[in-house]
């Protein structure tokens, strides 16, 4: 009796985790690698990034992602490994790049656009995300 007394007093604690533990699992299995996996897997390298096309660079995302910790970048990293921004997102000192087909459109042009935030500050990556994200 006291066990069922509990639960019904806990229940909106219950749920509650329940709803967070189902969002931590949504943004896991849909983070920017697996993302990025869903575009294909053809190896990084600057030089291949280089004179890629936007479809042969999203196939790219998954290798450039596996190679290099962004997370350890500043803008400057970026931009010395990947080149000038072929995109723009929210402000110029987000290094942004086109990938992908031209099919997929959003605000901000044509493909999808692999943006690495960074701090206005420092100019250290603090996400590396699609927009809009891979389905």
């Amino acid at each position: 009796m006291r066990w069922m007394q509990w639960c019904r007093a806990h229940r909106r604690l219950t749920v509650l985790a329940l709803i967070i533990l189902f969002v931590v699992i949504y943004f896991q299995l849909n983070s920017v690698e697996v993302q990025a996996r869903k575009l294909g897997n053809r190896p990084f390298t600057p030089e291949a990034w280089a004179t890629a096309s936007q479809l042969m660079r999203a196939e790219m995302t998954a290798s450039l992602l596996d190679q290099y910790d962004t997370s350890s970048f500043t803008r400057h990293d970026v931009v010395a490994l990947l080149g000038p921004p072929t995109g723009y997102y929210d402000h110029d000192t987000n290094p942004a790049y086109f990938v992908g087909p031209t099919t997929v459109e959003s605000m901000y042009g044509k493909g999808y656009l692999l943006v690495f935030q960074t701090n206005k500050y420092d100019g250290e990556v603090d996400s590396v995300f699609f927009f809009p994200e891979v389905e």
